[in-house]
């Protein structure tokens, strides 16, 4: 298994075949990621705050009341914009985060107002840090799945997962599939593409799962980035490049790019419905997502750009399933439907009938007043056979 990033210090998740007995693993040091400019710096605006945009969304919801849970390498809080609670750890090797990507992933999802120019995207959501990743050679897809048992028990109403495995592991289905039976939403990365990794990309998990909100990156230009892999299949997509967070340290840092720094924007999106819209059910807020997006932008990007503030406001049929996704460019003309000729033909006839009837109407309303101004009684017309002159009788 391996994280869907390119951070500075490489991580790579290990799959159950590689991974060596914990008794044999080196002992590693606790060295996590580094900020590497202070608040003061900011600016501005992060582009992807500006791009979706938060704020408008903000005045709707902010996640009050959502539990979401991390599962990643943890998450430290020295940062006055983090507030999280305990860290649950499942790997044994104590709580603090020492990698740094745990921290960075809940920070986009639920960094408070008020420090920086920076914001999370659901800020008041409640952030359950779930460590299941404690460092290079100490992870496998068996500490996932205690992670996913871990956020269910902790009641989480949205999970996290920023890191993928190229195995379709039955007990990781199991688990996600349980997860989603509870009405939890799950949403993961649709994970990179590494040009160092040979042969053919393919579907990460549990992205790949069904019910699952598979997320694909896109940049500031607003299209699929190169390292976002497609094949996965995408729901939608979400910023994933030159993405500013926080690190363990407190100090802000700029990551360069990974899907799984795209998926928790939608985590966060999924907090903000989920307040807006407290009955719906998981799969109806993965359906209102997906309903709202922006539209499908080629291979990658499902049913396109995630839209907060749509998500939240936009009037939706919770059973209505999202339309079809279509190519970028294409037209879809509606489909002429054939005719029954008998139905047809009794249609016009009905429609002449209707016709002729409401000219009778029409000339009987203008000649009868016409005919009494005038002195005319009612009878009948008949005529004679010799010389077809008609005679009026009345009656």
């Amino acid at each position: 298994m391996r994280w869907t990033a390119v951070p500075a210090v490489a991580v790579c998740l290990m799959s159950q075949a590689a991974l060596a007995p914990a008794a044999e693993a080196a002992p590693e040091r606790c060295e996590p990621e580094r900020g590497n400019f202070p608040k003061n710096q900011i600016q501005q605006e992060p582009w992807p705050q500006t791009t979706l945009p938060l704020a408008q969304a903000h005045e709707h919801a902010t996640g009050r009341g959502v539990r979401v849970a991390v599962i990643d390498s943890g998450s430290d809080a020295r940062n006055p914009q983090l507030k999280f609670e305990p860290t649950i750890d499942v790997t044994k090797t104590g709580k603090a985060d020492c990698v740094g990507h745990g921290t960075e992933v809940a920070a986009i999802i639920g960094a408070k107002k008020g420090h920086s120019l920076f914001v999370g995207v659901a800020p008041d959501a409640t952030i359950i840090p779930i460590k299941y990743a404690a460092g290079a050679t100490k992870n496998d897809d068996r500490l996932l799945v205690k992670g996913v048992r871990a956020a269910i028990n902790a009641r989480a109403d949205v999970i996290n997962i920023s890191s993928e495995t190229h195995a379709d592991n039955p007990q990781l289905r199991a688990v996600i599939r349980e997860a989603l039976s509870r009405n939890i939403v799950v949403v993961a990365a649709a994970g990179n593409i590494d040009p160092e990794r040979k042969g053919r990309p393919t579907p990460a998990f549990p992205a790949q799962y069904p019910g699952v909100i598979s997320v694909g990156a896109f940049g500031h230009g607003g299209d699929v980035t190169q390292f976002s892999n497609a094949q996965t299949r995408v729901s939608v997509i979400a910023p994933g490049k030159d993405i500013l967070t926080i690190a363990p340290d407190g100090g802000y840092i700029v990551k360069d790019e990974g899907t799984s720094f795209a998926a928790p924007f939608v985590a966060g999106v999924a907090a903000l419905v989920k307040q807006a819209h407290p009955k719906l059910t998981a799969a109806q807020i993965k359906q209102r997502i997906e309903a709202t997006a922006l539209g499908n932008k080629g291979p990658g990007s499902g049913y396109g750009q995630i839209n907060p503030l749509t998500a939240v406001t936009q009037v939706v049929d919770p059973n209505a399933p999202p339309a079809p996704m279509s190519e970028p460019g294409a037209l879809t003309l509606p489909r002429r439907e054939k005719v029954d000729p008998v139905t047809r033909n009794v249609a016009l006839g009905i429609g002449a009938g209707g016709l002729a009837l409401a000219g009778l109407v029409v000339a009987a309303g203008m000649l009868v007043p016409a005919g009494r101004r005038r002195g005319w009684k009612p009878g009948q017309v008949t005529f004679s056979s010799e010389d077809s002159t008609p005679t009026r009788r009345v009656r």
